[in-house]
């Protein structure tokens, strides 16, 4: 009974199709330059009045996924963690703090080989600081 078990596991598992989530190695350390091109798409596919677009969306949404989930939680750990360093307003959209990184990144090329969590934070304390 195990031996069919463990057959039908292994025949599930090959007949899986590879996706993009192949992508996501643990402990993998991405960089600016990654991060602007994501980021890039992920606004593209909100556009300016959040109404996504399919084209965009085929492009790279793990990408694009990825940065949305760094851009938020980067922004949520200095707003728990960094009071007076980051004051992100309450009703920042996350395309708004999506912006605030493409931009940053935009206006300083030459940190795109820097960590990509870094850059968002320095962004942030950038787009956002405290007064």
């Amino acid at each position: 009974m195990k031996r069919v078990g463990l057959l039908l596991v292994i025949l599930l598992l090959a007949s899986i199709q590879t996706t993009d989530t192949g992508l996501a190695r643990q402990g993998r350390i991405g960089t600016g330059g990654e991060l602007v091109r994501n980021c890039t798409l992920y606004f593209e596919f909100l556009g300016r009045t959040g109404a996504g677009r399919e084209d965009t969306y085929e492009l790279d949404p793990f990408g694009m996924g990825y940065c949305a989930g760094l851009v938020r939680g980067v922004a949520d750990m200095a707003h728990t963690h960094l009071r007076g360093q980051v004051c992100v307003p309450e009703d920042a959209s996350s395309a708004q703090a999506v912006w605030a990184v493409v931009q940053y990144l935009t206006n300083n090329p030459l940190t795109l080989s820097d960590q990509d969590t870094e850059l968002v934070l320095r962004a942030m304390q950038s787009a956002f600081p405290c007064r």
